[in-house]
């Protein structure tokens, strides 16, 4: 007995030295700012939820606007030219052609239906603009809500939760129910965290006869499930409430350069997303609810650094039913000159598709042709078949490209921000600013900034492949 309490005692002294270390280790990232601090008082909390509707809901961030102008941008000085909160910088949200952290609502001529875009954590509105308006050519009006926490300051998300979250998805599926007539599909588009909230709204609609269930589901880099290490994120708590230890609450503080996504990261914000989908997977191992999903249209990165990727088929495709839904993975580049330089070998998708087949969905596959070139083909699994078809596709990966990444799957190589660079739009000057095509060079651990964030792939080479699929899937939907 008294062994047994020696190791407990000592499992506990390594415990608390290890979690003491990270604390004191903390007070070396870079100071907090105000953006930092900031909580602001007019943001949207699941408990108002029926006192809004969408109108009240944009007019709050009227008010949010009001508070950022005067509790944080004001309190930025200097002549930087990258800092989102300063007005004279070239990032500065208020200085682009348009500001695309609010909710917003794009419709067609003559509408066929309605889609409801669910953008990422850290995120804002922004990141689904080009999926919208694809929706919008396609007939369909575009719902795109801005989630409690987001495109204000980073120190937003210290107090968001994820109700807060669900609440605006309902909020938002009510208005895009006025925009229809009876009978008109709802599409639920969602991109990273927000393509789990897509589907935690799906699973639990038909729990009140008043919400409205999506005809069709299409997700992109869905974070289904969020890596172990996630469940860890709100042990802070224990020491961050103190003064010395303030920064402990931050998984990284870092310059806030990017004016339609936050660079730092507050751990809650990763408590929230574990708590999330910790309960949506367990609505997913009821089988009376998945039997009512919709057919599901993903697309995702064979690599992702993001999230959990093999989670959308663990925990959703192989809980479906044979409705018609599909996975398109992006592999990585194959070519020989590519694989030599990488670290451990990437499973190949379609040998791990072809292990379980059949499946009771289609899976589509974007790799090499060979290992020779750089030329790309589509490998295709039919639901409920054990063999593969190939096509070509006459798209090849870009020269430097060895694989997508989670956050390049929704925007174009033309996106003016996080494009390739190659965007020629009306209007263009020097000075504009494309985070996706800077590759500062210099000695390494000068910049607070690390090599991983410019070199991150920041936009989809295969995005004309992706709208091209997206189009063909409304159609089917709308022969249903």
């Amino acid at each position: 007995m008294r062994s047994c309490l020696y190791v407990a005692a000592g499992m506990f002294a390594l415990v608390a030295t290890i979690y003491l270390v990270r604390a004191f280790d903390s007070r070396n990232q870079l100071e907090l700012g105000p953006e930092h601090r900031v909580r602001f008082v007019a943001e949207f909390t699941a408990d108002q939820e029926s006192r809004f509707d969408w109108q009240a809901y944009q007019d709050i961030e009227a008010l949010l606007a009001v508070e950022l102008y005067n509790r944080v941008d004001t309190q930025h000085q200097g002549e930087w030219l990258l800092d989102r909160h300063l007005s004279t910088s070239r990032t500065y949200p208020d200085n682009l052609e348009a500001n695309w952290n609010y909710s917003y609502v794009a419709s067609p001529s003559t509408a066929r239906g309605v889609a409801v875009m669910l953008h990422g954590l850290t995120d804002s509105p922004y990141s689904l603009l080009a999926t919208a308006d694809l929706f919008v050519d396609q007939g369909y009006h575009a719902v795109v809500p801005r989630m409690p926490g987001h495109g204000f300051a980073v120190g937003g998300l210290v107090h968001a939760d994820w109700e807060d979250w669900a609440a605006v998805v309902r909020i938002a599926v009510r208005h895009a129910q006025t925009l229809i007539a009876p009978g008109q599909p709802l599409v639920l588009v969602g991109y990273s965290n927000g393509a789990l909230l897509a589907v935690h709204y799906a699973l639990r609609c038909d729990d009140d006869e008043s919400y409205l269930c999506p005809d069709s589901l299409v997700l992109l880099s869905p974070a289904i499930a969020v890596t172990s290490f996630a469940r860890l994120a709100n042990l802070h708590h224990g020491v961050s409430w103190l003064p010395y230890f303030d920064k402990f609450e931050w998984q990284d503080i870092l310059p806030e350069i990017d004016p339609f996504k936050f660079t730092s990261f507050p751990k809650n914000a990763g408590w929230q997303i574990y708590q999330l989908s910790r309960r949506t997977q367990r609505l997913l191992a009821d089988p009376g609810r998945v039997a009512r999903l919709p057919p599901i249209l993903s697309f995702q990165s064979m690599v992702d650094d993001t999230v959990n990727g093999a989670a959308a088929v663990d925990f959703l495709y192989n809980a479906l039913a044979e409705n018609g839904s599909e996975l398109v993975i992006y592999d990585v580049n194959r070519s020989s000159t590519v694989l030599q330089m990488m670290g451990a070998p990437v499973d190949d998708p379609v040998e791990l598709m072809l292990e379980r087949a059949p499946l009771s969905f289609s899976v589509t596959v974007l790799s090499n042709r060979d290992s020779s070139g750089s030329e790309v083909e589509i490998i295709r699994l039919p639901a409920g078949e054990s063999t593969a078809v190939e096509d070509e596709l006459r798209l090849a990966w870009p020269p430097g490209v060895f694989s997508l990444s989670h956050i390049a799957i929704p925007f174009r190589p033309a996106d003016p921000l996080y494009g390739d660079g190659s965007a020629t739009e009306s209007g263009a000057t020097e000075s504009r600013l494309v985070l996706g095509a800077i590759a500062p060079r210099g000695e390494r651990s000068v910049l607070a900034l690390t090599p991983n964030y410019f070199l991150r792939l920041r936009y989809n080479p295969f995005y004309d492949f992706q709208a091209t699929k997206i189009q063909s899937w409304l159609g089917i939907l709308e022969k249903e």
